[in-house]
């Protein structure tokens, strides 16, 4: 009689703790899903970007006078490009760490019911 009450508190606790992980795995997963979904935006917002300094500059290029011309315009071009990736790689780096650390909390892994 003991060993079926116990089987019965193991099965139970194995219960328990099983819809516990699942639990905890689905609050992962929602937070996976909000990071992704926030770093598909910024790139999109980055390759709008990109494709906005490239149309400006194919238009300027067409307007190219002589070679000196042409120089100055690819120049300031490449000098925007530059710059425009080191902040996209500053605000990636910082959204990243961010939603990142958002993501992945401490509960997620040591909650008081799975010691």
């Amino acid at each position: 009689m003991q060993e079926n009450e116990d089987q019965r508190l193991f099965f139970r606790d194995l219960g328990a703790t099983a819809e516990q992980a699942v639990e905890e795995v689905r609050g992962l997963e929602e937070n996976c899903q909000a990071w992704i979904a926030g770093m598909t935006g910024k790139l999109h917002g980055y390759a709008e970007q990109d494709f906005g300094v490239a149309f400006i500059f194919a238009h300027e290029l067409s307007q190219a006078r002589d070679f000196k011309d042409f120089i100055r315009i690819q120049t300031e071009y490449l000098e925007t490009c530059s710059q425009l990736f080191f902040e996209q790689a500053r605000d990636l780096a910082q959204t990243y760490t961010k939603l990142g650390l958002g993501a992945i909390t401490p509960a997620a892994f040591y909650s008081p019911g799975w010691m």
